[in-house]
């Protein structure tokens, strides 16, 4: 890992650490890199800045295999329209590759740690929530303008104690889910074993990082080790440098800087897209923490005793209706009471089991020793990312959330980590990041050219690239667009009832069954299914035409917008034609305090 005597030194090195264990090398770096190459080259279109246009050069994206294996990379140059004037920066974009040290688990191993941790996991992905929005009634509670906004908080506060109801049901039954697939993957039955086993493989891909990194040490060791080597190897080719985490990988590198394995004269901000370090400590807690672990089976034990027996009324009553008689549960009214009632408390004693795993002493080990002196820690959370599940800290801290005062001035914001609008789903936004070209893609290179070129308080007025009042103005334009799309989704969601009521099937049952027929000769649709199949199609259409469609245009056009509005930052440059500054004055709301990053 010598570095030649003639080689070019790049200004700025970035370090993207992937997340889930199943990326391919080089995946991670082409994503990001041609992500930053398509926002530049849009940023720089006009002629006038012609020579300022990105290019890519010694991109290697197929790297050797070994324990001295150099990592993908690529050298971006560009000419960036900073506030102070143009300048050219050349940059090395490298990737830490640890998914050949991921050994995906048994998985009936994995069953089994899924069995002791969902129900507490899940039902603490809403306390964590609810905990917010009634932190925020109690801090507003002795301003009286925000009476209704308190009301809104504690209102959306009540309604995550039925979604952690829902949640602890989903645990129980993805539980007996997995059970019956570990079950069957034994069968010596040849097409159900290629089924499950591919059913298999694909759980233990999703599932099985988290279980790596929670319950094996070795393996866990290992993907630090290969962070800390790909960040000592850019290191030593770059000035400065930055890394830049997803996911799971943000949790990894999160682990390196707090170890300590840095140098502290070469890194200058750490940003996270999506963070997975709440989740991995939470993992790890309920895995080597006795008495975190303790309250895990408790809950889990609790939850399921209470699900069978607020269930066992309903169960009765299906089973009087379908089948016959002799198999009929008896039960009085005031039995099917008590059975409910004791039921419900059970699951209220494990969701008060579960919100004990949580603690203020989890938030203090998120704390980097060196974040807010030696570098920034900047954080971006989509606003429906299950992963991150909102802002990675309550409120900022010393040395914890603020960057050095040097490129991030302070500012008077509680929660300084960075809010950003995907698409507002909790299926799409944990990979959504760099897709959202006008806020994200935006944001990520205003922290990069910080961390490259600001040295001192001087520095921080000109070496801006977007104007922190275009993306104030692309904010909130995104976070319309978001509230517009989870209407729609709420409306198409109400419409699928309206159908499945005024049942559509007579009108679609024989073109679904002539088509069925082409597969099965002789096959049919029952009413039941003919209901469900035709309700969820007309559903997927309307959504797919009226809301889905619209929404990309709308989105392209939002994107569109920011370009065509911002122009390249020359009409926010000092001295330029068309420049915004009035008076002599320019704007030095640039540059913002993050625990902000986002992928």
């Amino acid at each position: 890992m010598s570095n030649t005597a003639n080689e070019e030194r790049a200004e700025l090195g970035v370090l993207f650490v992937h997340g889930i264990g199943e990326q391919r090398p080089g995946r991670t770096v082409a994503s990001f890199a041609a992500a930053l190459y398509g926002w530049l080259f849009r940023w720089n279109c006009d002629k006038e800045m012609s020579p300022l246009s990105p290019t890519l050069s010694e991109t290697v994206v197929s790297p050797d295999s070994g324990v001295d294996a150099e990592p993908a990379r690529a050298t971006l140059s560009v000419g960036l329209r900073l506030r102070s004037g143009p300048r050219r920066a050349r940059w090395l974009l490298a990737e830490s590759w640890w998914a050949d040290v991921f050994a995906p688990p048994r998985f009936l191993d994995l069953t089994q740690w899924v069995w002791k941790v969902s129900t507490c996991l899940l039902v603490l992905q809403f306390v964590i929530p609810m905990r917010r929005h009634w932190r925020d009634v109690r801090q507003d509670s002795d301003r009286r303008p925000l009476r209704l906004l308190q009301l809104r908080h504690a209102l959306v506060a009540a309604g995550y104690c039925v979604l952690m109801g829902v949640a602890a049901l989903l645990s129980v039954l993805l539980s007996i889910a997995l059970l019956v697939l570990a079950v069957a993957a034994k069968l010596p039955i040849p097409r159900i074993d290629r089924a499950v086993q591919w059913v298999v493989v694909k759980l233990s891909a999703v599932l099985g990082d988290s279980y790596v990194l929670a319950h094996c040490p070795v393996q866990y060791a290992a993907m630090r080790t290969q962070v800390t080597h790909d960040l000592a190897w850019l290191e030593e080719r770059c000035d400065k440098v930055v890394i830049v985490g997803h996911s799971q990988g943000a949790a990894i590198a999160h682990q390196v800087i707090k170890d300590g394995d840095y140098r502290k004269d070469r890194l200058r901000a750490f940003i996270t897209l999506g963070q997975g370090i709440s989740k991995l400590h939470l993992l790890r807690r309920m895995d080597w923490d006795p008495q975190a672990r303790q309250v895990a089976l408790r809950t889990r034990m609790l939850v399921t005793t209470g699900l069978f027996l607020a269930g066992l009324p309903l169960a009765g009553m299906l089973l009087s209706r379908w089948v016959d008689a002799a198999f009929e549960i008896p039960a009085t009214f005031p039995l099917n009471v008590v059975l409910i009632g004791v039921g419900f408390l059970a699951i209220f004693l494990g969701v008060v089991q579960a919100i004990g795993v949580m603690g203020e002493e989890m938030e203090r080990d998120f704390l980097l020793p060196g974040a807010g002196t030696e570098f920034s820690w900047i954080d971006y959370y989509a606003s429906a990312d299950p992963v991150s599940n909102g802002p990675l800290m309550a409120k900022s801290e010393e040395g914890s959330a603020s960057g050095p005062a040097r490129i991030y001035r302070r500012t008077g914001d509680q929660r300084p980590c960075d809010e950003i609008h995907n698409s507002g789903s909790i299926l799409t936004d944990h990979n959504g990041y760099i897709r959202n070209q006008d806020q994200l893609v935006s944001k990520l290179l205003n922290d990069l050219v910080a961390a490259a070129y600001v040295d001192s308080d001087a520095d921080v007025a000109g070496s801006v690239l977007v104007d922190d009042r275009v993306l104030t103005d692309v904010k909130r334009r995104r976070h319309r667009l978001v509230r517009w799309l989870v209407a729609g989704r709420t409306f198409a969601a109400a419409m699928g009832v309206a159908l499945w009521w005024f049942n559509p099937a007579p009108l679609f049952k024989d073109p679904m069954n002539q088509v069925v027929q082409l597969m099965a000769p002789n096959a049919g649709m029952g009413d039941g299914l003919a209901q469900l199949v035709a309700t969820v199609v007309l559903m997927a259409m309307f959504y797919v035409v009226a809301i889905l469609l619209p929404w990309r245009v709308l989105e392209r056009r939002s994107v569109n917008q920011f370009f065509h509005s911002a122009n390249g930052g020359w009409q926010n440059t000092p001295g330029r034609p068309g420049s915004r500054e009035k008076d002599g004055h320019t704007s030095r709301e640039s540059v913002r305090i993050s625990v902000s990053a986002g992928l």
